[in-house]
């Protein structure tokens, strides 16, 4: 420091008393202020202009709150300046500042990025231990999917002359299997593959009400190779044939699919009875949406509505090819 500046041993016990702990408490809040606050929202999300944005605003931001702290507050107090009145200008109290401020700043830093390196690596062996246990149970489950394919694939052919109904039913389930088992081991799948099993789905559910049941399924029969989540659309579908009244012609579940260029329509509508309780933020809905927001965060719409005795749902996402 200048020479003009105070010497501290000849001041009073209690101004330095409170000047260590002023200054102590700056400290603290310039590396609090970037440690969870600006390295957090800018680092993370790489807004850089913004990070450093945020490091210059710190620079200044700490002679200001000194100056508030040392020479108005303890000054208040004590009655004693730490800078002497020659030197208490902005351009020499920035300057002499920007070593302590510069410290701070640094350290707060170092700790984030530590940090951040530690958690990323941890959850890079997290996500490889779980890696290798899905492998494992995945080889584990080998053998039993493919043991009942075979079998349905034998009750197919048994059935196929004297039993034409049964044995394309059976050859339906066998489909959806095949495709909970194996297709769907890909993040994305074709929309059209998609709409083939909930329709696969939507048949043997009918067999409940011996083909009469009241269902309207339509979509675009064109779907250009577009791609959507895997299983995402049939748990709307699923949960309006299992909560809602199917056999009635004047009161039919729809499920309306339609698309764009690049986004994907679904209308579900069903009535239900007086007795059915819908928990839209059950267990169901509520992954749902987890999944959604992972998915699509801030790029999809899905509404939930029930109205006396009628169950809407609106789902609006984007389309991949």
């Amino acid at each position: 420091m200048s020479e003009l500046i105070y010497n501290h041993k000849e001041l009073p016990l209690l101004w330095s008393v409170l000047q260590e702990i002023g200054f102590t408490l700056l400290q603290m809040i310039i590396f609090y202020i970037n440690y969870l606050w600006i390295c957090p929202k800018t680092v993370s999300q790489k807004k850089w202009a913004w990070f450093v944005s945020g490091q210059i605003f710190l620079l200044f931001l700490f002679p200001v709150l000194r100056y508030f702290i040392e020479e108005v507050v303890i000054f208040q107090i004590t009655g004693q300046h730490n800078y002497a009145e020659d030197v208490r200008v902005v351009s020499y109290y920035l300057y002499d500042n920007s070593y302590f401020a510069l410290r701070v700043i640094l350290l707060s830093l170092v700790f984030y990025f530590v940090k951040t390196i530690w958690n990323s690596n941890q959850k890079i062996n997290q996500l490889q231990l779980e890696k290798k246990q899905a492998e494992l149970q995945n080889l584990k489950n080998q053998l039993s999917p493919h043991f009942l394919f075979n079998t349905l694939n034998s009750f197919y052919a048994d059935l196929m002359d004297e039993q034409p109904k049964t044995a394309k039913d059976i050859l339906k389930l066998s489909e959806m299997l095949r495709y909970v088992t194996y297709e769907n081991e890909e993040d994305e799948v074709y929309l059209k593959d998609e709409i083939q099993f909930i329709q696969n789905y939507i048949d043997l559910f009918s067999r409940r009400f011996d083909g009469r049941s009241a269902i309207e399924f339509n979509y675009d029969e064109n779907q250009n190779r577009k791609k959507i989540p895997s299983l995402l659309l049939i748990h709307f579908v699923e949960n309006a044939l299992k909560h809602g009244i199917s056999n009635d012609n004047e009161k039919p579940v729809k499920i309306h699919l339609k698309t764009t260029e690049n986004r994907l329509f679904l209308e579900v509508e069903n009535y239900f009875k007086s007795n059915e309780n819908y928990d839209e933020t059950g267990i169901g809905y509520k992954n749902i949406r987890q999944r959604l927001n992972i998915l699509f965060p801030k790029n999809h719409i899905l509404e939930v509505r029930e109205t006396e005795n009628l169950f809407k749902v609106k789902l609006e996402i984007p389309l991949t090819k």
